[in-house]
């Protein structure tokens, strides 16, 4: 079982385990509050049992979920999103952020460069989005990680870009299918 260690503001070193099988299903149906769709009790509890590491991998599970049932106009059967967990994982060790940042900008048809540069083109800024947002929903990486990797912005920045693109998948489902089309070429 992978645990942390953390300094306590009294100095004291305290070991904080990973969070057991029920406390992790509690986290995933504490997740859904925000969401209109809710997966069943069957596929949080396989989330919750084959996701492993943290609690944000969990998260981004959970959404890749929702909007692979958003975008299918139904629930996923717990095969499907098994087959989704699995992919995921797998894409993980393969895939690198520039990887990302490379198919993001030929979907796109906008040189690598120009992605990273300061420039606020309505054609730049949301493919730069859609690579902040995958990189932190399907890869997990922090929000500084991924502003050093685009041009060296702040991570606020990075959590605004993401926060506004899962705002608008809700949506806009246009940008749902490209973003379920990008994941595609990624996996």
């Amino acid at each position: 079982q992978r645990s942390r260690i953390i300094k306590t503001a009294c100095d004291a070193l305290v070991d904080i385990g990973e969070p057991d099988f029920e406390t992790r299903i509690a986290i995933l149906k504490l997740k859904l509050k925000n969401h209109t769709f809710s997966p069943s009790d069957k596929i949080l509890e396989l989330i919750a049992r084959t996701v492993a590491g943290s609690i944000r991998e969990m998260e981004g599970t959970l959404n890749s979920i929702i909007c692979q049932s958003q975008l299918k106009n139904r629930d996923l059967t717990t095969e499907e999103a098994s087959a989704l967990i699995k992919n995921k994982e797998r894409i993980k060790k393969a895939i690198t952020t520039e990887d990302v940042i490379k198919m993001v900008s030929s979907f796109y048809d906008i040189d690598r460069e120009v992605i990273c540069q300061k420039t606020r083109k309505k054609e730049v800024i949301k493919p730069r989005q859609i690579i902040m947002y995958i990189l932190r929903e399907d890869f997990c990486i922090s929000y500084p990680s991924i502003g050093e990797k685009l041009g060296g912005r702040d991570h606020t920045t990075v959590i605004h870009s993401c926060e506004k693109i899962k705002r608008e998948i809700k949506t806009d489902m246009l940008l749902l299918k490209e973003i379920q089309e990008i994941r595609s070429i990624i996996g």
